[in-house]
């Protein structure tokens, strides 16, 4: 590019360099070369003093006033900056991005320079001028597809018709047209546990800790930890802190075995408990920065680890073979539930060191060798989202899980008033809805979806005057419409319950409560209730 020795002096007052993208899908820019004239003498260099560059939109023809491009921020030290006032060839002071810097394709943008020196001066090619190097030939046009601006405040800046600055742009160039990334989960965590989980019961080896939704199984090996010294219900801690394999499960915890048996009922462990964990999950949401310019693409896929639920028959800790597609920064719902093993867990279950639970696998493509899509390493994540839901009976019979029992405490039946011990994991209670008027009977209608692996129950109880509806007993009500279940997700329909009403036994009431269970044998497959509607049916 034809250029002057003469030197756009700085001094805080910034000049900059408009310039057109002219490839249709854009380009990302990785470097910029500026050529100084001069800076401090050599022997009086002030490295505090350095000369920075920016990126700005153009905004109405003119550069930015106050947005920057981010990521086009570069300074360099007098000590780097390179000057040439002699030629022929200029040698360029180079300005690298940490990263390549996308610009959109047929769009103006403005090269900015600062410096707070009045001792830099930079190239610039004006009309009129002799090209350097030479005493003959001058510049006869502008050499560039766009305008230098000056500016005494870096806010307003004014326009120069004849002058151009003197500067290269670096783009890159893909090779390839498509890549292929995959990660895998990290070392999962410790977790610190609720005050005083460990739970003993006199004469029994048997100890239960409070861990709700770990993600073990049954012959899994916990790493326990931070149990208080004077250990609990008569164990010392040393018999509950270490290794531990697990006995049974349910959503509340877990219990393994101890080498003696505790000689009292107690709840303690003090509140420095840790535990080693899994993370089971049912729907996994991928969160990611994508930069996905025109004529690119971006697609995932997972391949995970299985899990069993609660009260289901699943095969556990089998790890796919073929990856799944999932779509990025949406819900995405499985139709079986999976788990992310601790490293133990992992390196027993797969019989190998490297084999992590979780491949998280991101395919990029392009065709057009200017762009590629990007993709943000440092903020790429997963949320997991695990159902919390069983289907408990205590004669556990097929198909049902066994709860475990609390010391001291039994059963408890969804129709029993009482909240102790152990219930389903999944209720909703309404709250206690009272009348002006008495009533007999109650129209419920529920619009739900209902999977072949999942139902749901209804209960209820009234009262009457001032009478503490909250001690009564729960009284199951059964659907008067017999509905097919739905493989397909989003198909929901009415079930219809009659409580009392016409020909009827309900004693009349003022108030009423209904508590609704639900239940399922795959935790990935659950009903979903939309909304719950109760007509009171008077005399």
């Amino acid at each position: 590019m034809p250029v002057t020795s003469q030197g756009y002096q700085l001094n805080k007052q910034p000049i900059a360099q408009s310039f057109y993208v002219d490839e249709p899908n854009g380009i990302y820019c990785t470097r910029v070369e500026l050529f100084f004239h001069s800076k401090k003498d050599s022997q009086n260099v002030d490295t505090t003093l350095p000369v920075q560059i920016q990126l700005r939109p153009m905004v109405n023809g003119f550069p930015s006033s106050s947005e920057i491009i981010p990521g086009t921020i570069v300074h360099k030290r007098a000590t780097a900056v390179n000057v040439d006032n002699e030629g022929p060839d200029l040698t360029p002071t180079s300005f690298d991005f940490d990263e390549p810097v996308f610009l959109k394709g047929k769009e103006d943008y403005a090269l900015v320079v600062i410096a707070d020196s009045k001792d830099y001066r930079i190239y610039i090619a004006e009309i009129n001028e002799f090209v350097f190097g030479s005493t003959a030939r001058r510049i006869a046009k502008q050499p560039t597809l766009g305008s230098l601006f000056f500016s005494q405040n870096g806010v307003t800046f004014t326009a120069s018709q004849n002058a151009d600055l003197t500067f290269k742009i670096y783009k890159t160039a893909f090779k390839n047209s498509f890549a292929t990334a995959v990660f895998h989960n990290a070392s999962l965590p410790k977790r610190k546990l609720d005050p005083d989980p460990i739970i003993t019961t006199s004469g029994q080896a048997e100890v239960k800790v409070s861990h709700l939704n770990s993600g073990f199984q049954v012959g899994n090996v916990v790493k326990i930890s931070g149990v208080d010294s004077t250990g609990v219900g008569g164990l010392v801690d040393s018999a509950i802190n270490g290794d531990r394999t697990i006995t049974k499960i349910d959503y509340t915890g877990y219990t393994f075995n101890a080498s003696s048996s505790a000689t009292s009922d107690e709840v303690g462990g003090g509140s420095l408990v840790q535990s080693t964990k899994n993370i089971p999950y049912s729907l996994i949401y991928p969160h990611s920065q994508v930069l996905q310019p025109k004529g690119t693409s971006v697609t995932a896929a997972v391949k995970g680890t299985t899990s069993r639920s609660y009260a289901g028959t699943e095969t556990a800790e089998q790890k796919q073979t073929e990856f799944q597609g999932v779509k990025l920064n949406e819900n995405n719902i499985a139709d079986n539930r999976f788990v992310v093993l601790y490293d133990s867990e992992e390196n027993r279950a797969f019989s190998d060191l490297t084999t992590k639970s979780l491949d998280f696998r991101i395919k990029l493509a392009t065709g057009d060798s200017n762009v590629a899509p990007m993709i943000d390493t440092q903020r790429l994540s997963v949320s997991l989202v695990d159902n919390v839901i069983d289907k408990q009976d205590s004669a556990a019979t097929t198909g049902f899980n066994v709860p475990i029992i609390l010391p001291g405490g039994t059963f408890v039946d969804e129709t029993s008033a009482t909240v102790g011990g152990i219930g389903h994991a999944a209720r909703h209670l309404t709250r206690i809805v009272e009348l002006a008027e008495d009533a007999v009977g109650l129209k419920v209608l529920i619009t739900a979806n209902r999977p072949p692996e999942a139902d749901f129950l209804l209960f209820f109880r009234t009262g009457t005057g001032d009478e503490n509806i909250e001690t009564k007993a729960f009284t199951q009500q059964l659907v008067e419409n017999v509905i097919p279940s739905d493989e397909d997700p989003l198909v929901f329909r009415q079930y219809s319950y009659l409580i009392g009403g016409q020909n009827g036994v309900l004693p009349g009431f003022t108030k009423f409560q209904l508590k609704i269970i639900m239940r399922s044998t795959n935790q990935a497959r659950v009903p979903r209730i939309r909304d719950i509607r109760t007509i009171a049916l008077s005399v």
